[in-house]
């Protein structure tokens, strides 16, 4: 071999030997693995996101602020208020709720509707706010109470119509007291979007406030008021020794859940209604109401057939069919009633 040939093999050998070192990988003792194959763990970044729990501050409502004077026979107006340090009064049904209380030189103010009141819904949850006018000791035995704040003519009875409304400017909601109770109820909608996703070492995942949201300092939340109104039959004769009853206003609240039943009514030839409830909401009871009076209460087996969310009913148990009902009360304490026809 030439020199000239010995140092053009010499070199041939030395970059090969780089080739075959670089392709070879260093093990630890007792390791192994397979070129081109990798393992991976998979983790779950937590669970169903949830809105923080249901919290509703209810109205602060002030001392006297469902009191009311009846004055038929417009004595109030007749005397410019005198008994009232000449108080300004609004209205002319009758029945006076103060508004506003007297300042400085400013004089109280009564009209025939009370103060309103209003609930905010500061949550992501729909609630239902019910409020509730009920009778608490009665008044005079001559006193009836009116479904309406209008009288027919020739009507002399002492009529009194006191009622809870959320005086809305259109199709306003209104429920007179009677023999039972006069209640209302408003679906006031959560706000979803004032909340953010958020993470933190305690609570994990989870919304919280977003103040990006707020307008002017302040969170927009949905809301909604309730009030009562009042009226008197003046063509009535009122004398002296009257009685009116007191009265007794309580709100409450709840969280929304969308109607269980299929429809509100029934019919008495097919007798059977769809019931769909979410997971964990179970029919509790089920009881018939009978048009001459009393309720029959239901035995899961006996009166109804259930399959799958129908449920079959027994319906000539009732003596009339077109005044008689179902009510179901399920686990979550939902209560709801459809009419047999």
């Amino acid at each position: 071999m030439t020199k000239g040939n010995f140092k053009r093999f010499a070199a041939l050998l030395v970059a090969g030997t780089m080739v075959v070192g670089s392709s070879v990988t260093a093990f630890a003792e007792g390791e192994t693995t397979t070129p081109g194959v990798a393992e991976g763990e998979g983790s779950y970044e937590g669970g169903e996101m949830k809105y923080p729990t249901l919290s509703v501050t209810l109205p602060t409502i002030p001392d006297g602020a469902y009191n009311y004077i009846a004055d038929p026979n417009g004595l109030i107006a007749a005397t410019a208020a005198a008994a009232y340090d000449g108080a300004t009064f609004t209205g002319s049904q009758g029945v006076f709720f103060k508004t506003t209380d007297a300042e400085g030189e400013t004089k109280a103010t009564y009209t025939n509707k009370s103060k309103a009141l209003t609930l905010k819904n500061e949550n992501a949850q729909d609630i239902d706010v019910t409020i509730k006018l009920e009778q608490k000791t009665a008044g005079s035995d001559t006193i009836e109470y009116s479904d309406s704040a209008t009288f027919e003519d020739g009507d002399k009875a002492q009529k009194l119509y006191l009622a809870v409304t959320d005086d809305a400017a259109s199709n306003a909601q209104v429920s007179a007291l009677g023999e039972t109770a006069a209640t209302l109820t408003t679906t006031v909608a959560g706000k979803t979007g004032n909340y953010k996703a958020n993470w933190d070492s305690t609570n994990k995942y989870g919304y919280i406030l977003d103040d990006t949201k707020k307008v002017d300092g302040e969170y927009v939340w949905e809301s909604c008021s309730y009030t009562l109104v009042g009226a008197l039959n003046k063509a009535a004769t009122w004398g002296d020794e009257v009685d009116f009853p007191t009265i007794k206003v309580t709100w409450s609240y709840k969280e929304h859940t969308d109607s269980y039943l299929s429809s509100t009514t029934i019919s008495s030839s097919s007798n059977t209604v769809t019931v769909s409830l979410p997971s964990g909401v179970t029919v509790s009871s089920v009881v018939l109401g009978k048009a001459t009076g009393g309720t029959v209460t239901l035995v899961a087996g006996s009166h109804y057939t259930v399959s799958g969310s129908t449920y079959t009913f027994d319906a000539s148990m009732l003596e009339n069919h077109s005044t008689g009902s179902v009510t179901f009360t399920f686990s979550d304490e939902t209560s709801e009633t459809m009419t047999i026809e």
